[in-house]
């Protein structure tokens, strides 16, 4: 998977050094999309991931920190997104999520949606896999 990275010089660096690892760990590797991470300080959550249709993108935006390990994490989370909807166990709709083939409205909570159970279950674990 190519990716472009849009940063500080020292975030840049960062990002750069770990997503080979992570797209490694997750399969993403030979994935034909191109893969845009951007920091953006008006970001209201820690980070999102949008899939660019019609163009073989996913974009990741991640609110800018100071903590490389909270940079890393939320990379990392974002990434599990992107490999779900590589994959296309996760489809956004208008009106919501399908995850597995089970539609979800845009009202499920947060901490109850499937995908974002399986984000945060391996955040960690692909973040300390790239750092090691």
């Amino acid at each position: 998977m190519e990716f472009h990275v849009e940063a500080g010089p020292k975030t840049k660096k960062f990002i750069k050094s770990i997503l080979p690892s992570m797209l490694g760990q997750l399969g993403l590797t030979n994935c034909k999309k191109l893969l845009m991470v951007k920091m953006d300080p008006e970001l209201r959550d820690m980070g999102t991931t949008v899939p660019m249709l019609g163009i073989d993108t996913y974009l990741v935006v991640i609110k800018p920190t100071r903590s490389l390990h909270v940079l890393g994490s939320t990379l990392a989370h974002e990434l599990v997104h992107v490999r779900q909807l590589a994959r296309g166990v996760l489809k956004i709709t208008p009106r919501g999520r399908t995850w597995q083939g089970k539609f979800y409205s845009k009202k499920t909570p947060y901490l109850q949606q499937p995908w974002e159970i399986q984000a945060f279950a391996q955040q960690e674990i692909v973040f300390r896999r790239a750092i090691d």
